[in-house]
Parts: C-alpha cells; structure tokens; sequence
C-alpha cells in the first residue's frame, strides 16, 4: 500500500478533539484517564492518532511518564499490524512525537518484542492534575478488524513501578468494502438432499466485510439444482448469509458459482452420490496462534510465547473466524510452550478449544506446539481429550526425551512435525518412530511467497531424496507418516489462505476421510493417515489401491490397481502418482486432464518389491492476484499407502 506522506507542517501541537472511553470530560480523579482519537479507524489505513494522559490527583514529576503499547510485528505478519513507531523521520510512516501541556520536557523511548511500546518519561517537571502528556502517532494502523484496547501504563516517578489504569482506550477498526467472496458447501452429500451453502464476502485484507449490502445470485454446474432466488445482505448477515434448503439434482461432481455485482465467487466442488459414503472429506486447520497462549501479557520485552507478535489476539476470535468465516469443519489452536505459557495458561487454553467444539458442526482439539531446537523440529502436540500435559522444549529437549514422556504419561497423542527452513544439519527426521508421528506438514506458510519471495515452492518439503527436512527423505528411511496441510497463523485469521488477496498470512488445509465431523472420528482418521494436504484450498482428493485408503498398509502378490478422483478450485494441469521402491522415487503414471474434476486409475504391472505410492496433483498457474505478479500453482498431495510384495 503506497505511503500518504504528510507534511511536518501537520504536527503543529494544537489539542485534538479526544474522546474519553467513558464518555466523560476530562478531570482530576484519582488516577490517570487515558483518550484516544479517532476511537474508530478504517482497517489498513493511514491515520494520525492523538493519545493525550491527562493526569490525576498524583503529579508526575521527572522520571515519571507514560507508555503505550501498539500491535507491532515483523516478517510476514508486519503488513497486518501497526507500522513500527520510530522518531528520526517526521515524513516517515510511524512517526511518534509528545509534549507536556506545561512544556515539561519529554524523551521518547522506543522498545519492546518488536518495537511498539512507547515510552514518555518527564524530564525536567512535575504535571499536576489536570495536566496532561500528549502522544501523537502517524502511520498504517492494522488491517485485523478486533477492537484494540490500548495497553497503557503510568507511573508518578522514576522509583515507582509501571501501573495499568482501569479503563483502557479504544480503537474500533473497520473493515474495508467487500473485495472477495466464496462460497462453501459440504464436500459429500445426497441427491435430492437438503444442505445449507454459506456465502462469505471478506475485505482485501482477510476481514469480514460486515457493511456488504447488495445482491448476490446463484448459478450452479448443476441444471437440476434447487437455488434460492437472488438475495440482498443485511445489516444482521455481517458479510456472511446461509442459505438453507439447497438440493443437488445430479450425480457427480457439483459446484455453485457467486456474483455480488462486480465480484465472482464460487463454492468448492461437492461430490453428490444416492446415498453418502461411509467416509467423508472434511478440512481443518490444525495449527495456529494467538496471544491467549501468553494470557495477553503486555510491555513484553521478548517475543516468544502466543502469537509472539504482541499477543494482542485471541484464540476465542481465531476459533470463531475459522469456524463462522472460513467454515472450515475443525481445528485447534497451537500455542507456543514459552515460559508465559504455564500449566494455568495451558489450561485456560483447554477451556477455550472445549467451548467451541460442537459434535457434528464443528470439531476442536487440544494442542500446543513444542518448539525444540530447529535441528530437533518444531512440532504440534495435538490432544484428542483435556487433561494431557504440556511438555516443554525446556523440560523434554529432544525428540527421544518427549516420546518417553508420552509413553509414561499413557494418554492418546499424535505428534506433528512442523518443518520450517531447509537447513543441512536438520535431524527432525534422524530418529524414526511411528507410534507419535502419524502424520506431518507438508505444506504451511513456510512455503508460501511472503517468506520466499518471489513465488510460492509448494514442493519445498516434499522433493529430495538426500534433502533431510524433506518427506521424501523420511519416507525413504522408514518413516511411515502422513501428510497434512496447515498454515502456522499468528494474526488470529487461520485458514484464511488464498481467499484474500493482500493477506500475507498463506497456509495449507488438512482433508481428512471420515465417517463424522467429530472428536472421535476425526482423531481415528487422523491415527489412521487418511490424510491428505492441499495449499490452501478446497481441493477434494480420494485415493485407493486396491481398495486401501490413503495411509494404509497392506500385502499382495498382484499389481496394485490406483484409483484417484480429484475435484479442483480450477483447471486441474496435472495428476501424478509416485511410486518408491528400491530403485528410489519415481512418477509412474501422470495425466493432464484438461478439466476440474477427474476419475482416473491405473494398475503398476512393475510391482516386484514392497513399494508405496502417493497422489499429487497440480492446478494450472494463476497470475496477478496479490502484490506481485507470482505463480500460485495450488497443490494437493495424499499420504503414502504403502503395499508389501507377497512372500518378498
């Protein structure tokens, strides 16, 4: 976003109409009263932001002040936050100058995790009641529609501690107009059955376009679908409407397609059968984080622990985007096992995921993520039942220590490698057992554009036989594990992905085969490596051989027959099957299909040794959808199964 300069001329330091939180003129109470303006904000953009402390019936006298703390960030995530705040360059964005109403002196101190506390202290004066400190900010405010109460402590002296004030000013962020929408439906349903479709519009940066009030209609590949008639959105839709008693008329493949006046969307691809199967696709989102996995401490020096960016965000509001706007079908929140997050955070964190899990609607887990050594691996540690211990990267450094502290502890747990940098002395996969390790991420943000400029390398994980971070890798070496998509979010919008097209928070999406949308039925596909990952969207992806899903074991002495069908969010360029036996990887079969959707199946009469097979499938590239012009081919690959020669 190109930078609205503002002349130096601006900073002329007349009083700005402010606003008290509670509404209230300014006075002398017995503590400080803190105000902000503008109390409201469009998401994303420039702002100059008035702070002014008016003081209370305790003077502040030299080596007394006031700081603040904004949402500051870096890396991918710096774009959805506040601009750092900095003093040298009054032109500059994150521009911060104060004053004393009395002309004290000020020294502005800039510090924190990441650069958003700034620090006032009164040099040369006292300021009586009455009296104020004002603090003036030019530059991006965030692009995340929570409300942010700023944290703001005071202190009367140099030899007094820093303490809140009771009431916090506010800063209501907007979101922008309606820049996307999509659509979801169920990935499996009946003929002639009921569903409901959910219509979503976000703003550029990912938010809920809550003041989206035109019309939107239907159209569908299926000629005997039953559509709702054209629909306008309302003040109570908030951007996004259910539309209830939707019917598929037509077997196959089906999908709904969107228009709200200039904007197209469409629904992912349903598969609609005469009766459901007993295994069903269901996505989720097994790995992100928010400032609850530190209770939201504020002024941290470190930025380690919750989502180690300010801790500003909630897991209540993350579990609620995903949910109610994504409409992703599970998840779980993974925070980091810093020294904030302590047995009584871990536990608050288990409160959280329980309140948001409804058997049939929406499924959580409980989780967190163990962040030993890189060398060791990162890894989610993910409960199917409350009461699991967090272990600690302090406590249990190695992945041998963690594994023995599972199995004296004797509760069900599955254990998620989370690959980051392709480093050559990476050991995640040095010490193979499966017991734990069912399944990993192949795909997270780690692999998308905004670390790796300038495109996406959704391979990265994947390929290289001697590369020791990749699957490849550790299939080869005896590793029987799964694959799973997931995104390592830490702005409180998991699952967001490709839908917007400013986000720089991309990731990957889990697809699980399974009877129900529910703890147990998730967690046994899960054990089970019926698994499969994609980039970020809702591809469907079903893979057999000889009648074994994605995951399995099994023996034969005949050539294995491999049956795909694949539904894509666009054309589809390619399907490949991969084959590794003794003479390493290899594509064994590959189709460009010319289309969305497919079926296809093919039989290796080169089956002479214990072999296994995995699925990937390519959709055609798409240009020109973010900031740069960036190839985006999506992604989607199965677990292994893997297949043992009969009397080998």
């Amino acid at each position: 976003m190109a930078w609205l300069g503002l002349s130096p001329l601006l900073w002329g330091w007349r009083i700005l109409p402010t606003t008290s939180v509670s509404g209230q003129a300014r006075d002398t109470g017995v503590e400080p009263r803190m105000t902000v303006h503008p109390r409201r904000a469009l998401a994303g953009s420039h702002q100059q932001v008035h702070f002014e402390l008016s003081v209370g019936e305790q003077p502040i006298v030299a080596g007394g002040g006031v700081r603040i703390e904004l949402p500051v960030a870096y890396l991918e995530t710096a774009p959805s936050y506040w601009d750092q705040p900095q003093t040298n360059t009054p032109e500059g964005r994150g521009y911060v100058r104060a004053r004393a109403s009395n002309g004290a002196k000020i020294v502005i101190t800039l510090g924190g995790a990441t650069g958003g506390i700034i620090e006032c202290i009164v040099m040369d004066a006292s300021l009586d009641g009455g009296e104020s400190i004002e603090i003036d900010y030019v530059g991006i405010v965030q692009s995340l529609t929570w409300d942010l109460a700023v944290r703001v402590e005071w202190r009367g002296n140099a030899q007094e501690p820093w303490q809140s004030i009771s009431e916090l000013p506010t800063v209501d962020i907007a979101p922008q107009t309606a820049r996307t929408l999509f659509a979801v439906a169920p990935a499996e349903l009946q003929r002639d059955t009921e569903f409901d479709l959910a219509v979503v519009l976000l703003d550029q940066f990912g938010n809920r376009a809550t003041g989206y009030r035109g019309i939107v209609t239907l159209t569908s590949t299926d000629p005997r679908i039953e559509l709702p008639r054209p629909y306008t959105f309302t003040e109570a839709d908030a951007g996004v409407h259910v539309f209830e008693n939707v019917k598929y008329g037509t077997l196959g493949f089906q999908r709904i397609d969107v228009t709200a006046g200039e904007l197209h969307g469409r629904s992912n691809y349903s598969e609609v059968s005469d009766a459901l199967p007993r295994l069903r696709r269901y996505f989720g989102e097994s790995h992100f984080h928010t400032g609850s996995g530190t209770n939201h401490e504020g002024f941290t020096t470190t930025g380690a622990g919750g989502d180690h960016r300010g801790h500003f965000t909630s897991a209540e509001a993350a579990y609620a985007y995903l949910r109610d706007v994504i409409r992703l079908d599970f998840g779980s929140s993974a925070e980091h096992d810093a020294p904030a997050f302590t047995d009584q955070v871990w536990e608050r964190s288990q409160q959280i995921t329980d309140s948001f899990n409804v058997p049939g609607r929406f499924t959580t887990f409980f989780a967190y993520e163990w962040t030993a050594a890189p060398s060791e691996g990162h890894h989610v540690i993910v409960y199917p039942e409350r009461g699991g211990k967090a272990f600690n990267q302090r406590d249990y450094p190695t992945q041998r220590d963690i594994w023995a502290a599972f199995d004296e502890q004797g509760k069900p747990v599955i254990m998620i490698p989370h690959v980051m940098w392709a480093q050559p002395d990476h050991r995640i996969w040095s010490q193979v057992s499966n017991k734990y390790r069912r399944v990993g991420e192949i795909y997270s943000l780690w692999n998308n554009r905004f670390l790796l400029q300038p495109g996406d390398e959704p391979q990265r994980f994947e390929e290289g036989v001697d590369n020791p971070w990749s699957y490849q890798y550790a299939w080869h070496r005896g590793h029987r594990i799964g694959v799973i998509g997931s995104s390592d979010n830490h702005i409180g919008h998991p699952g967001a992905n490709n839908y917007t097209t400013s986000t720089q928070q991309a990731g990957g999406l889990v697809g699980v085969l399974t009877s129900s949308n529910t703890r147990e039925a998730i967690w046994e596909a899960l054990d089970a490596r019926r698994t499969y990952a994609t980039s970020g969207v809702r591809i469907l992806l079903s893979v057999t051989a000889d009648g074994h899903h994605m995951g399995e074991e099994y023996a034969t002495d005949q050539p294995p027959q491999i049956v795909v069908r694949v539904a894509g969010t666009n054309k589809i360029q390619t399907v490949e099957i991969v084959k590794h036996d003794s003479r390493g990887y290899r594509t064994i079969w590959q189709h460009e299909p010319d289309s969305e959707t497919g079926s296809f199946e093919h039989i290796d009469d080169d089956f002479t040794e214990d072999s296994f097979y995995y699925v990937r499938v390519f959709q055609v590239d798409e240009f020109s959808r973010g900031a740069w012009a960036y190839p985006s081919n999506e992604m989607a690959w199965s677990s292994p199964i893997w297949v043992e020669k009969s009397g080998s």
